[in-house]
C-alpha cells in the first residue's frame, strides 16, 4: 500500500510540474524530460523493494515451524545390567561380596573427589557384603588426570592404591601446577621409591588405564560421565548419597 502511495505522488508530482509550466522553450522540455528520466528511475527501484518485502513475506509465511526439541541426553535405564568385568582393577572388600560397586573415576575431577567419603561410608557400613572396584577414568581436558592415574596403580603394585588415592583426592587442585606431587606422596606413604619410578615406566599401567575406559565406552552405558557408579550392573538413580546408595545395597542383598 505504500509503495503504490509513493508512486501516485510521484506520478502526480511530474503532471503538476507540466501543468503549471505551459511554454514551450526548450528549456522546459529539457526539464521535463530530466524529471521523467528520474522518475522512471525511482519507479523502478520501487517496484524493485516492493518484489523483495513480497518474497520476504512469501518466505516467513512458508517457513516451517521449528518444532524440534533440543536433544535430550539419553536416560539410564534403571534395569538395565551392564556386564562389565572387574578384571584386573583395583578392589576392596570382600572378594565374595554380595553387592559389587563399579566406579569410574577422574583425580582431577571435583565429583570425584567428593565421591571419595561416600565410599568410604559405604564401606563402613557394610564390611562384609560390599566390595568396591574402582577403574580409570581421566577425561581429556584434565592434562594431568592420567599421569595422576599411573602414580596410583604404581602406588598399587606396593599395596598403597587406596592411600595413593585419597592423598591424590585431597590435593587434586595442586596437580595443576605440579602434576608430579604423587611422587611426594608416595615418598611419604614409605614405598620402594627405586620400584616406584620404574613402575611408573611400565607401559603396562598406560594399557590398563587405556582398558577401563574402553570398558565404560563399549558397555552400552549412555552417559559416559564420571564419577560412574555401577551397583551390581546397573546403574544407581538418584543422588550420590549414603541414604540413597544404603536403599540400593539393601534392596539387593535382600534378593540373595
Amino acid at each position: 500500500m505504500k509503495m503504490k502511495l509513493v508512486k501516485l505522488l510521484l506520478t502526480g508530482s511530474a503532471v503538476l510540474f507540466f501543468s503549471c509550466n505551459t511554454g514551450n522553450d526548450i528549456a522546459l522540455e529539457k526539464k521535463l524530460n530530466e524529471i521523467g528520466d528520474t522518475q522512471k528511475v525511482l519507479l523502478k527501484k520501487i517496484e524493485d523493494m516492493d518484489k523483495s518485502i513480497q518474497n520476504l513475506a512469501l518466505a516467513s509465511k512458508n517457513k516451517p515451524a521449528d518444532n524440534k526439541k533440543k536433544k535430550q541426553p539419553p536416560k539410564a535405564d534403571p534395569n538395565k545390567v551392564y556386564n562389565v568385568p572387574v578384571g584386573d582393577s583395583f578392589t576392596k572388600g570382600p572378594a565374595n561380596a554380595a553387592v559389587t560397586i563399579i566406579e569410574w573415576s577422574d583425580f582431577q575431577w571435583p565429583h570425584c573427589a567428593r565421591s571419595v567419603s561416600l565410599i568410604d561410608q559405604i564401606l563402613k557400613k557394610y564390611p562384609n557384603d560390599v566390595r568396591v572396584v574402582v577403574k580409570q577414568f581421566p577425561l581429556s581436558f584434565h592434562k594431568q588426570a592420567r599421569k595422576a592415574s599411573l602414580y596410583a596403580l604404581a602406588a598399587e603394585r606396593q599395596g598403597k592404591y587406596y592411600e595413593m588415592s585419597n592423598k591424590i583426592f585431597e590435593n587434586y587442585r595442586n596437580l595443576k601446577s605440579n602434576e608430579d606431587l604423587p611422587r611426594q606422596y608416595a615418598e611419604e606413604l614409605g614405598l620402594d621409591m627405586a620400584k616406584f619410578d620404574r613402575d611408573m615406566q611400565d607401559p603396562a599401567l598406560g594399557a590398563r588405564i587405556d582398558r577401563e575406559v574402553s570398558q565404560m565406552r563399549e558397555s552400552g552405558i549412555p552417559r559416559l560421565s564420571v564419577p560412574k557408579f555401577l551397583i551390581n550392573g546397573k546403574e544407581p538413580q538418584g543422588s550420590r548419597s549414603l541414604e540413597n546408595y544404603s536403599s540400593i545395597i539393601d534392596a539387593e542383598l535382600k534378593k540373595k
